[in-house]
């Protein structure tokens, strides 16, 4: 049967203020970044009873990540998110297990479970998502080398130039500098990049005036979303969301290495070795209503702005409305969603039916 759980809510400084408010149902007057709906421990979502109540108890009272392999959120970015990569499930276990052995090791990893993840934009969305091609980025980092040369910028150039960008990455930390950073949007504009581009370096260097990982950014390939499209992230592949609001889904993790653009810590490292010069991301160019499917994707999206969708037995599904209403029915019950509440139900749980009159987002584990 069919249960209905509200978002945990994340108020990460990165978050627009009070951005999910449609969602959550509360205004803080503070930045609200995650909606998280799942059984993760990091954000457990709390059950909700017929009347729209929580009944004090969460989903994952119930399940285990086994049963609910999947964590949904609804993200609200007013600034770029960290430059970051998540790792895949060999290397999340062994980094995972070391930090049970030792105590005294730093907290790097938040589960043993491999992040992959989807967004989907829900409005005009933009990311920094995977490598840019080696001769742009050179080029961008010259022409910000023309205003703020050092021999470790001029290194690491050399080394982008030949294809060798993940042995650049210590040598760009090492050469930043504010005056670098300060010039980000000028250089872009120098070699032509878009005026999306232009604008996004202008925020970054403006969110991040000091961070050295703001001179990581001209490796990174930019994507705009319209809504409805989406970008598919595997593990492994370095990205930074810039602004927007959209509906993330990934694996039942919270594993974030960081490379820079944060106050967290950064773990240089360790991301070197997460990253995965095989694995690259996924534009997906589609509209409201078509299926999202990525190749070789543990899950399967769709968001549906009208009519009805069978949601059959045999893997995790969860439905979550962002506007209007929606009826889910199994087994002759039926539960209405609104804004900011979801059905979600196991593989063993029945054959279901949703009737959408305005905005779902209907999601399936493909791996059962």
């Amino acid at each position: 049967m069919a249960l209905v759980v509200r978002g945990a809510i994340k108020d990460y400084d990165w978050g627009i203020i009070d951005g999910l408010a449609p969602w959550a149902g509360v205004s803080t007057g503070a930045p609200q970044a995650e909606l998280w709906f799942g059984v993760h421990p990091g954000g457990p979502s709390p059950l909700v009873d017929p009347a729209g109540e929580t009944t004090g108890t969460h989903l994952a009272s119930l399940f285990d990540v086994e049963s609910i392999p999947l964590l949904v959120k609804l993200l609200a970015a007013a600034r770029p998110l960290s430059v970051q990569v998540h790792p895949r499930r060999l290397l999340a276990q062994e980094g995972y297990d070391a930090q049970i052995a030792d105590p005294d090791a730093p907290r790097i990893y938040a589960d043993p479970f491999e992040k992959t993840e989807l967004l989907i934009a829900l409005e005009p969305f933009q990311a920094f998502a995977g490598w840019r091609d080696p001769a742009t980025a050179a080029r961008f980092l010259e022409a910000v080398g023309l205003q703020a040369q050092t021999a470790a910028l001029d290194a690491a150039i050399a080394l982008v130039r030949a294809g060798e960008v993940t042995a650049a990455l210590p040598l760009l930390l090492a050469a930043s500098s504010a005056p670098a950073i300060a010039c980000l949007a000028a250089a872009a504009r120098e070699i032509g990049l878009s005026r999306a581009q232009v604008d996004a370096y202008a925020v970054v260097a403006a969110e991040y005036p000091d961070d050295p990982g703001a001179l990581l950014t001209p490796l990174l390939d930019h994507v705009e979303l319209a809504a409805g499209e989406a970008v598919f992230l595997p593990a492994g592949v370095p990205h930074s969301y810039i602004s927007g609001i959209g509906v993330e889904v990934m694996t039942s993790s919270d594993n974030v290495i960081r490379l820079g653009l944060t106050s967290k810590p950064v773990f240089v490292e360790q991301a070197l070795a997460v990253l995965d010069a095989d694995a690259a991301p996924q534009v997906i160019r589609v509209g409201i209503g078509d299926t999202i499917w990525p190749v070789s994707s543990p899950f399967v999206a769709r968001l549906l702005s009208a009519g009805s969708e069978r949601m059959p037995a045999g893997a995790y599904r969860i439905a979550l409305a962002i506007e209007g209403t929606a009826k889910v029915f199994s087994e002759g019950v039926d539960i209405t969603l609104h804004p900011g509440t979801a059905a979600v139900m196991s593989a063993v749980d029945p054959d279901a039916r949703i009737d959408v009159d305005g905005l779902v987002a209907v999601i399936q584990s493909t791996e059962r």
